[in-house]
């Protein structure tokens, strides 16, 4: 009996949704090794909305994936020289605090209100950046990095909650609130973000898997499935962590502003996601 919920694991996926996934792994884990973040703001909206998927399947589907993505951008983070170890040791803990309640919280609250929340502070960050690309704004230096225990908590407790709430690696949440919280440059709050999901990404996942089984699909109010999540993820995964890899050696060699105006499309995208329930509402 207990062996029938990973039945779909091995079940093979027909030829253009292998190739599909495939193609959203390097996607999202490209993204994810430039810019810092895990991937689950392409993820998570191309398995609900093209594929169909719960998104609380997608989600996990999502986490599960989130870890090759980036552990192999953090590898190459530190080979650069560019991870700050100082500030990791302060938000790690507090991270991964905040990825078990977020994730807790995601299965039993309606996360609206909070997506609003986050949507809201990524339009602000998306303003300071474009400011920061039209020169209106000067970039962080090194010398001004503020780094403390609890510039550390602030960052490593939002940005584990808002993952583990949403599903996704939280780079969107870290890389801004490391920028303003803790005044790092752009690279260096990328750099801690890929360090922070190495350790949030792995307990978020083993939350999310355990208790994925108690929720029902939205549309066929069956009970989602461990092993059709893990099914998804492991045709994900391989070309996210070539995509990862490229992606963070991208990270030091493009120009500020390329990786800048990157990092603000995305977080557009990111933006129009958490927001479009509320813009819905309004609209109807």
């Amino acid at each position: 009996m207990g062996h029938s919920r990973f039945d779909t694991l091995f079940a093979m996926l027909p030829i253009w949704e292998i190739f599909a996934l495939l193609l959203l792994g390097l996607c999202a884990g490209s993204l994810g090794g430039l810019i810092g973040i895990g991937g689950g703001v392409i993820t998570i909206p191309v398995l609900s909305i093209l594929f169909g998927k719960d998104i609380h399947l997608a989600q996990a589907a999502s986490m599960n994936v989130v870890v090759f993505v980036a552990v192999p951008a953090a590898i190459r983070h530190f080979k650069q020289g560019e991870l700050p170890r100082g500030l990791l040791k302060y938000i790690i803990p507090f991270g991964v605090i905040g990825i078990i309640v977020g994730v807790f919280s995601s299965n039993h609250i309606p996360d609206d209100e909070m997506m609003l929340i986050f949507g809201l502070f990524l339009l602000y960050v998306i303003v300071v950046n474009i400011l920061k690309l039209l020169g209106r704004k000067r970039e962080t230096t090194h010398d001004e990095a503020r780094i403390s225990v609890a510039r550390g908590a602030a960052v490593g407790t939002s940005a584990g909650f808002g993952a583990g709430l949403l599903g996704i690696g939280g780079g969107l949440i870290t890389v801004p609130l490391a920028q303003h919280i803790c005044r790092l440059t752009l690279p260096h709050a990328i750099a801690i973000s890929a360090g922070l999901m190495c350790f949030t990404s792995i307990i978020g996942a083993v939350v999310k898997d355990a208790t994925l089984h108690t929720l029902s699909d939205s549309a066929s109010g069956a009970s989602l499935r461990l092993g059709e999540a893990l099914q998804i993820a492991i045709w994900i995964f391989p070309t996210a962590i070539i995509g990862a890899w490229m992606g963070a050696r991208l990270t030091h060699i493009l120009p500020i502003k390329w990786i800048r105006g990157v990092f603000v499309i995305v977080l557009a995208a990111g933006a129009a996601k958490m927001l479009w329930p509320w813009m819905d509402r309004l609209w109807s």
